[in-house]
């Protein structure tokens, strides 16, 4: 007896030992394409490099009023770019979320910055949020082709974020000036396809066998609704669905 359980006991040590080196070697290897990935875009040069291929872009609203812009954060950000199925680091990254077009400044100012190429970009992730394209066929007619929060809640479904911004003229300022408002509009991706979620109305039409369900989170998280909406999204579907 005393000797069956030190076999098991070896045989149990033997297994965490074979999955921790397994996660250590998957962690090195990704450790390594990434090191290697970013060897050989300093290597071409970022000037150089497939991502740098789109328009100059023209700021149109340079001047804005009430610490306000177009722009998700009015600075460039190192971020991660998967372009063209192929993925960059450290790359310099500003989301211009009124004309959602993705902008890349390189490090020399020989190049201007430009605005890439939408249906290039797959996705991108500055500032630990990850935004990832979505072509007009998974939403109807609302939009053509555009860049979406996406915000993973499990196996079944995510959460996908529309940033938008609505624009006014300044009147007060002495020179032409402008003000930008920020709101979100709520999708989920379930079945293929993207729905809007807008009421809790909205949401029981997509899931009527969990009307019950839905109704009782709303009821005891009514606080929570008000105080981040978001939070509120990814605690239902991951408590119903």
């Amino acid at each position: 007896m005393y000797l069956d359980f030190i076999l098991k006991f070896t045989k149990k040590m033997q297994i965490k030992k074979s999955i921790l080196l397994l996660l250590i070697f998957s962690f090195s290897c990704f450790s390594q394409n990434k090191n290697l990935s970013k060897l050989n875009d300093t290597i071409v040069g970022n000037e150089n490099l497939p991502y740098n291929k789109g328009l100059i872009y023209d700021n149109k609203y340079k001047i804005t009023s009430k610490n306000t812009s177009q722009f998700l954060e009015n600075k460039y950000s190192k971020g991660i770019l998967h372009y063209n199925c192929e993925a960059y680091f450290d790359v310099s990254l500003k989301y211009d979320v009124f004309d959602d077009v993705l902008l890349f400044k390189p490090s020399t100012q020989i190049v201007l910055e430009t605005s890439l190429i939408t249906k290039q970009v797959d996705y991108f992730i500055i500032n630990n949020i990850k935004f990832k394209k979505i072509e007009n066929n998974s939403i109807g007619d609302s939009y053509n082709i555009g860049y979406f929060e996406e915000v993973k809640i499990n196996d079944k479904i995510n959460l996908y974020i529309k940033y938008r911004k609505t624009i006014k003229e300044d009147l007060k300022s002495d020179q032409i000036s402008y003000v930008f408002y920020d709101y979100k509009l709520y999708y989920i991706y379930y079945n293929t396809k993207l729905h809007e979620v807008t009421s809790k109305k909205s949401i029981i039409n997509l899931f009527p066998t969990l009307k019950k369900e839905i109704k009782q989170y709303y009821k005891e998280n009514r606080k929570q609704k008000e105080l981040n909406i978001q939070i509120f999204y990814q605690n239902l579907f991951k408590t119903i669905i």
